[in-house]
């Protein structure tokens, strides 16, 4: 009865040891997943941050190209009213 007594202690003692071991490994995979979702939370942050320049950015190009619309609209305007008087100049005999 000794024997078994001790022979059910190691046994008990092996898997002591190996829970433990398995705990650490644990706690490392946890650390490292810990780690992981920080670089992944940080890279969001970075994303939404670029995501609102390029926002911001892509405003003040449509504002621009507005513009520029209404500029050439303007330009057209000038050259037709220029073409007209132009056109009315050469029909007048000076």
């Amino acid at each position: 009865m000794g024997t078994t007594g001790l022979a059910d202690f190691d046994l008990l003692e092996k898997k002591i040891r190996k829970a433990a071991k398995y705990i650490e490994q644990l706690q490392v995979e946890k650390k490292q997943a810990e780690d992981a979702n920080i670089k992944l939370k940080e890279g969001l942050d970075s994303l939404y941050i670029e995501n609102e320049e390029l926002t911001k950015e892509l405003k003040h190009l449509k504002k621009e190209k507005n513009t520029k619309k209404d500029l050439e609209k303007t330009r057209e305007e000038l050259n037709n009213k220029i073409e007209e008087m132009l056109a009315k100049l050469e029909g007048i005999d000076i």
